[in-house]
């Protein structure tokens, strides 16, 4: 295995777990029961097999859209190598040529069905793993001091991996921080790490993090308080009658938006030894 090339490693890992067979998720289930009308096995193969179905492409893209399961499964590769675009395009030609054939599973008992996996769905898959990003050596080396599981590891390198920007050094300080801080002290870490991940994806919080959280914590307040407003304005009229008044309808999950408050207090008392009290 030492002899071949990194993207022969890799290729084989992958082809690996993908040729052991793919259950669909409830969610892609729920699209092609609602949009073939609950297909039987027979049915859904000459569904996708059928070049002038415009549907067939998009359920192959959510079929093989990479599980994080299976992206964990990879990382022990990924983490002692890099890749670069040349890297991901020789790895693309290499799993080609295996003309792989997954079995895909229905989880409601119809049965399972082998898939030709075409080469346009496996770029898409291969785009989708994005293992050319690489992990800021920072945060590697905080959650290798801090994260004793190498699964927990693995999973916060996909979460950072899946990113879709480069973040900022005083975010990655603040990254480092959190981990370093609430790993092993709370039990809503994942909760947090994947809230900051996210909040960090659509805010530059330049390098005053907690301004930044306290002023996302006064915007869900204030829209937890106009969803309120339009909870009580709709029991006594219509959503006809209050739009043609001009009155904004905001419509939020109230309770999921007052965990999010928690979960922001949380973290910043955490790493900060502080929070603000609004309202």
């Amino acid at each position: 295995m030492g002899n071949k090339p990194k993207q022969h490693d890799l290729g084989d890992k992958i082809s690996k777990l993908i040729q052991r067979g793919i259950i669909i998720s409830d969610d892609v289930m729920h699209y092609i029961n609602s949009t073939f009308s609950n297909p039987s096995i027979e049915e859904f193969r000459r569904i996708l097999a059928d070049p002038l179905n415009c549907e067939s492409d998009t359920v192959f893209e959510l079929i093989f859209y990479p599980e994080l399961k299976m992206q964990e499964k990879l990382e022990s590769i990924l983490k002692t190598n890099s890749y670069n675009e040349d890297d991901l395009e020789y790895t693309i030609s290499y799993l080609s040529q295996k003309q792989m054939l997954v079995p895909v599973t229905f989880p409601d008992q119809r049965g399972t069905l082998s898939l030709h996996l075409p080469d346009w769905t496996l770029r898409q898959f291969m785009v989708r793993l994005n293992i050319t990003k690489t992990i800021d050596s920072r945060v590697a080396e905080t959650l290798s001091r801090f994260v004793l599981a190498e699964s927990d590891i693995h999973r916060a390198r996909v979460m950072l991996r899946n990113c879709r920007t480069d973040f900022s050094d005083a975010v990655i300080v603040f990254l480092c921080t959190c981990i370093e801080k609430m790993y092993a002290a709370s039990a809503y870490f994942w909760n947090a790490f994947t809230f900051l991940l996210n909040f960090f994806e659509y805010t530059d919080p330049g390098q005053d993090i907690y301004f930044s959280l306290m002023r996302e914590k006064k915007a869900i307040l204030h829209s937890i308080d106009q969803a309120e407003k339009s909870e009580k304005a709709l029991k006594n009229n219509s959503v006809e009658a209050l739009m043609l008044k001009g009155v904004n309808i905001l419509s939020i999950n109230i309770a999921d938006a007052r965990k999010k408050i928690v979960l922001i207090d949380h973290i910043c008392i955490s790493i900060f030894g502080k929070t603000e009290l609004y309202g």
